[in-house]
């Protein structure tokens, strides 16, 4: 049973389907008054949209879009989400020795991976555009919650950060609610689950191929929390005799390579987003004793047990399917791997 077939009838686990953030989101909601839970989702989806208006680089009036357009000219006012993701983001550019930084969008708009046509900026072209990133050069004021940049030609998209606040925030705002137990999900990269699922105390949740979505990679059970992912996921392009990924390397300027995707179980979807993307560029290292994901979870874990579970997935031509599986633990284990 995973994740959708909670949803058949008699799970107990009623569905709600609403589009935001870019993607489309699910909830599996338990519960007997199936009023009260349209009600709760119909606030969900509600969070999620004033969320999008202040964090979507795409909305051209929010104020993620704003700070872009005018944030090397003078401060920008902005909301208050926007300044606690800019200070986190700063905290996990600093941790991660500059793997995880949101502020490469001039980088992904030259390697055309907005609209995914691709294409090879000049070496002169990374060179400059390395040059004007840094969430060192992304300056904010919390009392008068306003931000600008440091140098000319720079943009950020919290989208790697913003999406685990938003999934944070509607599981939090369901529990308040009294919605004991469910999932939400959003998109391919984020889920939360809370409570106990039905029949059982884990949740079993599919983890996609990432060369195929119609194809299982593995099959996990995991505790409440949330499963945060990144990888290609056919999101590429190709050139010549070789293939290039969406998600770039902000220390090079060039699309990451080494990882083929990663999966993280966290306390949070924020840093779950987190983790999982600076995984996805550091490796193996990033997992070192001491190194970025340990210290992040130490810092950043709401209950303050530093914890995090990772399934990894690399290349591996000689294995059936092309990829080797690797799962590392920081403190308890929080999944187990069932197929």
């Amino acid at each position: 049973m995973l994740l959708e077939s909670y949803s058949e009838p008699g799970s107990g686990l009623f569905r709600f389907e609403g589009r935001a953030m870019g993607t489309e989101n699910v909830l599996l909601l338990q519960g007997d008054d199936e009023g009260a839970l349209r009600r709760a989702a119909q606030d969900a989806f509600e969070t999620l949209d004033r969320l999008e208006q202040s964090l979507s680089k795409f909305l051209p009036q929010s104020d993620v879009s704003l700070l872009n357009a005018f944030g090397a000219e003078r401060p920008v006012r902005v909301s208050a989400e926007v300044i606690e993701l800019l200070a986190l983001s700063r905290d996990a550019w600093e941790a991660s020795g500059g793997a995880f930084d949101p502020t490469i969008g001039e980088l992904v708009h030259a390697w055309g991976l907005v609209d995914m046509e691709g294409r090879i900026p000049t070496e002169g072209e990374i060179l400059s555009l390395l040059a004007r990133k840094g969430m060192n050069r992304v300056g904010f004021d919390v009392d008068r919650s306003v931000a600008w940049f440091m140098s000319p030609g720079m943009s950020v998209d919290l989208g790697a950060i913003g999406k685990g606040y938003a999934v944070d925030a509607v599981s939090s705002r369901l529990q308040a609610r009294g919605v004991t137990a469910g999932v939400f999900i959003s998109g391919r990269s984020s889920i939360a689950a809370w409570g106990s699922a039905p029949g059982a105390q884990t949740w079993k949740i599919e983890v996609v191929h990432p060369e195929d979505p119609d194809e299982s990679l593995a099959e996990l059970e995991v505790e409440p929390g949330s499963i945060s992912t990144s990888g290609a996921y056919v999101r590429k392009f190709r050139k010549g005799w070789k293939e290039y990924g969406h998600l770039l390397d902000p220390r090079t300027g060039r699309p990451a390579e080494g990882v083929a995707a990663v999966t993280v179980w966290t306390e949070s979807a924020l840093l779950g987003d987190v983790l999982s993307t600076a995984i996805f560029i550091l490796g193996v290292s990033a997992l070192e004793a001491g190194g970025c994901v340990e210290r992040l979870a130490r810092a950043w874990s709401p209950s303050g047990e530093p914890r995090a579970s990772i399934l990894l997935a690399r290349p591996c031509p000689g294995r059936w399917g092309g990829l080797e599986l690797e799962t590392f633990h920081i403190g308890r284990p929080a999944f187990t791997l069932s197929r």
